[in-house]
């Protein structure tokens, strides 16, 4: 990171002391919330439904890469002709170590975007990938809209108008209606006039970041279809985790399982990781999803062993490449 960097970033941090114990007490109230779920569910009866569907957790870890896959796909096609400059190994290593460690934090769109775009700046500088984070916090919130539509048609067949379903439908308008307010505002002059205003020393990168924002059409069709892929590949991750644990997995609850995921995600979007939000919410719709609440915990929790294996290989790949990212 560069000095102006290091130096925005400790200002952040003093302007800011009390953000990393807020932070760190939603963590733990997420923790206990977990805790309470599993307790009150039973602990040896969601063990019990756990421990035979561990083995997945290989396929699900694979099937995670494929995502990983998919969202470097799409910063790659934000960046348009510059992401000739971008090693490819360099743009992975940035979507895996984000996406990895993201995973634990809270509001983890902007956790990853933000270790993407410091890995890749210097190769594109700070504008452009500073507009491709922004494009994809907008694609991720179009995409994640579009896929809600299919979710809340499937609580409709399940449920009928259910309070799942009418979840799904607000929160398909409102993430469509941010996405494209987002990447709109990126494209405009006032935003960055009044950043110029305030730090003049930013003016280039500012007209930069305007620049390729403008070069990306409105709807970011091309990285917001390989979000949508990403999200589908979670779709088939929760046949295989619901396979594991002993659950229905025909299509219309598997897609309904992962409206649950979306509406949970929302819901606990300030808690890293969405620990405890993510198993409770799972807790809540076992009557939907036709299968035992202890199946349902379970399946929050297979999923959540997936993630921490990500966790830990993202650490590690960070650590062990972090003199690199240094040295650029």
């Amino acid at each position: 990171m560069s000095d102006d960097g290091d130096r925005t970033v400790r200002e952040a941090a003093t302007t800011r002391p009390a953000l990393p114990w807020f932070r760190a007490a939603l963590g733990v109230a997420g923790l206990v919330l977990l805790a309470a779920i599993v307790r009150s569910v039973g602990v040896d009866l969601v063990v019990a439904t756990l421990r035979p569907a561990l083995p997945w957790v290989v396929v699900l870890a694979a099937v995670e890469l494929l995502r990983i896959g998919c969202a470097a796909t799409a910063s790659y096609l934000a960046f348009g002709r510059i992401a000739r400059r971008i090693p490819k190994a360099t743009l992975f290593r940035a979507h895996l170590v984000g996406h990895s460690i993201s995973a634990v934090a809270p509001a983890p769109t902007v956790f990853n975007e933000t270790i993407k775009a410091t890995l890749i700046t210097p190769y594109t500088g700070a504008g452009p990938a500073a507009a491709v984070g922004f494009t994809n916090q907008a694609a991720t919130l179009m995409s994640n809209g579009l896929i809600s539509i299919p979710c809340g048609v499937a609580f409709l067949v399940l449920k009928g108008p259910s309070i799942w379903f009418w979840a799904c439908a607000v929160h398909a308008v409102v993430l469509m209606g941010s996405g494209l307010a987002l990447q709109a505002a990126t494209r405009a002059d006032a935003p960055g006039r009044w950043l110029v205003r305030r730090f003049p020393s930013v003016e280039e990168r500012a007209r930069a970041f305007r620049d390729h924002a403008r070069g990306i059409a409105l709807g970011a069709r091309g990285p917001t279809l390989m979000l949508l892929v990403f999200r589908s590949l979670q779709i088939v991750q929760y046949a295989i985790a619901g396979h594991a644990v002993g659950m229905n997995v025909d299509f219309v609850r598997v897609v309904a399982t992962e409206g649950v995921h979306l509406v949970a995600a929302a819901v606990g979007v300030l808690v890293p990781g969405g620990f405890g939000t993510t198993e409770g919410a799972f807790t809540l719709a076992a009557d939907v999803l036709d299968t035992t609440v202890a199946r349902a915990t379970a399946l929050a929790l297979l999923m959540r062993c997936m993630q921490l294996v990500w966790v830990a290989v993202g650490s590690t790949i960070a650590l062990v490449t972090r003199g690199e990212a240094r040295r650029s």
